[in-house]
C-alpha cells in the first residue's frame, strides 16, 4: 500500500513536470540570409544597436537617419518580399579606425522574444589600421515562417552581453 502511494506520487510529479515543460515556449532557430555586411554606414552612435525593418515606410525612415550615404543598400531593402521576410540591421557602433566588423551568428525565437547573437571583431594589436570613422554593420533578411502578427521583443546579444533591445510589430 505504501509503495503504491509513493509510485502514484512520483507518477503525479512526473506528469506535472511534463506539463510545465510542454507549456514553455520552445526555442526556434530562425533562418536568415545576409543582404549586406560592411564596415561603414552613416551611424554616429558609439554603442551597438539594431533596427527592424518590416515595410517600405520603415526603409524611408532608415534612409533619412542611417542609409543616406548608401542608396544601393536602401534599394536592396526595397526589393525584399516583406510578406515572407523582415530585415534586421545590426550596427556595431562608431569606431575611430578600420579593422572592426560585426557578424550575426544566430537568430532564435522563444515565444514573443527574438534574440540576435552577434560577434564583433576588433583589430588585433599591431594590425595596420587606417584612421577613419567607421560603423560596421550586418544587414540580414529573416524568414517569417511560423506565427507572427504580434509585438516581438528583439534583444541584441554582442559577444555574450546584451547590447540593445527594441520592440516591433512583425505583421
Amino acid at each position: 500500500m505504501k509503495c503504491s502511494r509513493i509510485a502514484m506520487n512520483v507518477l503525479g510529479l512526473m506528469m506535472l513536470l511534463f506539463i510545465i515543460t510542454a507549456c514553455k515556449p520552445q526555442i526556434e532557430k530562425l533562418s536568415f540570409e545576409t543582404i549586406a555586411q560592411r564596415d561603414f554606414i552613416n551611424y554616429r552612435e558609439e554603442n551597438p544597436t539594431l533596427f527592424v525593418i518590416t515595410n517600405d515606410d520603415e526603409i524611408e525612415t532608415l534612409v533619412s537617419n542611417v542609409l543616406a550615404e548608401d542608396p544601393a543598400l536602401a534599394d536592396q531593402l526595397r526589393q525584399l518580399d516583406y510578406d515572407r521576410f523582415f530585415a534586421i540591421l545590426v550596427l556595431q557602433g562608431r569606431k575611430g579606425s578600420t579593422g572592426y566588423a560585426v557578424t550575426v551568428k544566430q537568430i532564435v525565437r522563444q515565444g514573443n522574444q527574438v534574440t540576435i547573437d552577434a560577434e564583433v571583431v576588433e583589430p588585433l594589436p599591431g594590425t595596420r589600421r587606417n584612421p577613419a570613422f567607421t560603423s560596421p554593420y550586418h544587414l540580414v533578411a529573416v524568414s517569417k515562417e511560423g506565427q507572427w502578427g504580434q509585438e516581438i521583443k528583439f534583444v541584441l546579444v554582442v559577444n555574450g552581453a546584451t547590447g540593445a533591445e527594441t520592440t516591433h510589430l512583425i505583421p
